[in-house]
C-alpha cells in the first residue's frame, strides 16, 4: 500500500500529541460527568466571557493539518465536520444530513444540510465539501490513509457529494469523524488557496458556534459567538455533534503555564476554567468549594525508540528495555495519585468498548532485570550512552525520564538525559541524531488510523516499518463487523507487544478545573464551551 502521507511529515510529526489533551470523560470517582460540587439546576444564561487558562499556545488553529490537542481544543469551536462522534463514540451526521452507500459498498452519496452558514456569511455547498475533502487527503494523517482508497470526489448538485472508492473500505465514515487531523469543512476558495500549507488566521472560516476573532501569540486567543450559527436539533447526541448553543459572547483562551497560578486565578475569579492540573494538586482542588474538578481519560504516556539506527534497530535491545522498566514504579512516581493513572497495555481505553481488547498485551508488565541483562548481553548494544529526550515543560515527562534512567542503568545501559523546551523538543524530534528514546504522551484515539505513534517511517513512530502492522491496518479498513474488529485489535496489540515500536507506560486520567459558577458542563473530550454558561 502506498504511503503518500510521508509527503507531509513536517506537518504531522507533532500530531496527536497528548501535549495537552485527550478524550473520553470519566472522573476520578468513576462518574461520566464533571465533579461539580454545586451542580444546581439553573436556567441557561446568555452573555458574558468564559476565561480559560490554557497551558499551551498552539502552533496553528488549522485542525486539519495537525492533531495536536491545543489546536483541537480551540478549533472545534470554530470548525465542524461532515460526521462527528456522539457522546457514546458513535458516528453521527454534523454538517451532513446523511449518506447512502451503493450495493458494492464503493460509492458514498453524502447529502448536506440546507442553509449551513460559514462565518463569512456564505452557505456551505457541495463544492466547498469537495475542496475540503481533497485538502484533507493531502494534509491530514487520517485523510492520507483514506486517500489510498478514494478514486474520485465530485459534487452532484449544490447539496450532494459523490465519493467513489477503488475498493471496499468500511473505516471510511469513521475516518471522516476523526477528532484528530479532522475533515473540517471550509470554503472552497480557502481550501484551494491553502493547499498543503497550514491555514493563516485570515483563513479561519468555519461553521462552528463560535468564530475566530483575534490571536496574540503567547498571550490569548479570542473567539466570539456566531449569531447566524446553523444548529442541529438533536439534544441527546452530545459529544461533537447534535444541538450546540453558544451562550457566551466570547471565549478567551489565556496562555498560562503555571498550574498554581491557574488554581489561584480560579479562586479569585480571574479564570473560569483551567486545563492540565497536576494530579498531586487534586486535594487542593477538591478542598475548595468554589472549584470543581473535571476529569476524563487522556490517552497514555510512552517511550519510543529510534529504530532507524543502533542500538534500538536491534529487537533484543528493545526487549531488554521493556524488561528493564518497572512501569508501575514509573507511573507511581510520575502521577502520584492512583486515581489519575492505570496500568493497561492495550492500544485503546477500556471505556472505548468497541475499540478495546486486552488480549495480546501479555508482556506489558514484564519487569525482569535478570532477563534484561541477558538480552542486553546477547544484543549488539556497544555501551554507548542512550540519549533520552523529553520536554521539560511537562513535569510528567521529566519524572518518567528520570526513573527510566535509573532503571536502565541498573541493567547495564548507559543513559544521558536530554531535556528541551516544548518547541525545541518538537524540532529536535525530527532528526534521529538527536535522540535514542523520546518520552511523550499521546491523547485518546478513536481509530487505529489515528495512532500517531505507529505512523510508519516517521519521527513520531521512531521510523517504524512493519509489514505486519500494514496488513492489520488494511484488514481494519475492510472489517465489517464488531467481532472482526475485535480480532484485529487483538492482533494489533500482539504486534506492538512483539515488535515494540514503542513501550507504553500507563493510561492517563486528565485533571482540569472549573468555577462552580459554571453549573452545566460535560467534559466528554476536553474543553468545549457550547451548551454551557456562567451563572454569575
Amino acid at each position: 500500500m502506498k504511503r503518500s502521507y510521508l509527503l507531509v511529515i513536517a506537518l504531522l510529526f507533532a500530531i496527536l500529541l497528548v501535549g495537552c489533551e485527550g478524550s473520553g470523560d470519566s472522573n476520578a470517582s468513576g462518574d461520566k460527568k464533571s465533579d461539580s460540587k454545586n451542580q444546581a439546576s439553573e436556567e441557561p444564561v446568555k452573555g458574558g466571557t468564559v476565561k480559560v487558562a490554557f497551558g499551551a499556545d498552539p502552533d496553528t488553529l488549522d485542525w486539519m493539518s495537525t492533531g495536536a490537542s491545543p489546536t483541537r481544543d480551540v478549533s472545534w469551536h470554530i470548525f465542524e465536520t461532515l460526521f462527528a462522534l456522539d457522546q457514546d463514540f458513535q458516528a453521527k451526521p454534523m454538517i451532513a444530513e446523511g449518506f447512502e452507500k451503493s450495493d458494492d459498498e464503493k460509492v458514498y452519496i453524502i447529502t448536506l444540510r440546507k442553509d449551513v452558514k460559514f462565518h463569512d456569511g456564505s452557505t456551505v455547498s457541495a463544492d466547498d465539501v469537495v475542496a475540503s475533502i481533497n485538502r484533507w487527503r493531502t494534509v491530514s494523517s487520517v485523510g492520507t490513509i483514506a486517500d489510498e482508497y478514494i478514486e474520485s470526489v465530485k459534487a452532484l448538485d449544490e447539496l450532494t457529494v459523490e465519493i467513489k472508492l477503488n475498493e471496499v473500505y468500511n473505516a471510511f465514515i469513521s475516518d471522516m469523524t476523526a477528532p484528530k487531523s479532522a475533515l473540517m469543512i471550509i470554503p472552497k476558495e480557502i481550501a484551494e488557496a491553502a493547499g498543503e500549507k497550514p491555514l493563516t488566521p485570515k483563513q479561519y472560516i468555519g461553521t462552528g458556534p463560535y468564530k475566530f476573532e483575534s490571536w496574540e501569540r503567547g498571550n490569548q486567543i479570542v473567539l466570539t459567538r456566531f449569531d447566524d450559527y446553523s444548529a442541529r436539533e438533536e439534544e441527546d447526541w452530545g459529544g461533537l455533534t447534535g444541538k450546540k448553543v453558544a451562550y457566551f459572547d466570547e471565549i478567551k483562551f489565556l496562555i498560562v503555564k503555571d498550574p498554581q497560578v491557574m488554581i489561584n486565578g480560579l479562586k479569585t475569579g480571574i479564570y473560569d476554567y483551567a486545563e492540565t492540573i497536576p494530579p498531586d494538586l487534586y486535594q487542593v482542588v477538591e478542598s475548595d468549594p468554589n472549584i470543581d474538578p473535571v476529569t476524563y481519560i487522556n490517552g497514555y504516556t510512552v517511550t519510543t525508540p529510534d529504530k532507524s539506527e543502533p542500538p534500538f534497530d536491534d529487537l533484543k535491545v528493545r526487549q531488554a528495555l521493556n524488561h528493564a522498566l518497572n512501569k508501575e514504579v514509573i507511573a507511581e512516581s510520575a502521577y502520584g495519585n492512583k486515581d489519575f493513572y492505570s496500568m493497561d497495555g492495550a492500544l485503546f481505553d477500556p471505556e472505548q468498548t468497541e475499540l478495546y481488547s486486552k488480549d495480546g498485551t501479555d508482556d506489558y508488565l514484564s519487569f525482569d532485570q535478570e532477563k534484561a541483562k541477558q538480552l542486553l548481553k546477547e544484543s549488539g548494544y556497544d555501551g554507548k550512552p542512550i540519549k533520552i529526550m523529553y520536554s521539560n515543560d511537562t513535569e510528567t515527562y521529566k519524572r518518567i525520564s528520570q526513573i527510566m534512567k535509573q532503571q536502565m542503568e541498573a541493567v547495564g545501559f548507559k543513559v544521558e538525559l536530554v531535556p528541551y523546551d516544548w518547541a525545541t523538543y518538537l524540532e529536535k524530534w525530527q532528526d534521529p541524531a538527536n535522540w535514542d528514546l523520546v518520552v511523550v504522551g499521546w491523547s485518546t484515539r478513536f481509530s487505529p488510523n489515528e495512532l500517531g505513534m505507529l505512523i510508519e517511517d516517521t519521527a513520531s513512530s521512531g521510523w517504524y516499518k512493519s509489514k505486519q502492522w500494514e496488513s492489520q491496518l488494511y484488514a481494519w479498513g475492510l472489517a465489517a463487523s464488531s467481532e472482526e474488529r475485535k480480532d484485529i485489535l487483538t492482533d494489533m496489540n500482539q504486534t506492538v507487544n512483539d515488535e515494540l515500536p514503542f513501550i507504553k507506560i500507563a493510561n492517563e486520567t486528565k485533571l482540569d478545573i472549573k468555577s462552580a459558577h459554571i453549573p452545566a458542563y460535560d467534559s466528554w473530550v476536553g474543553q468545549r464551551f457550547w451548551n454551557t454558561w456562567k451563572s454569575e
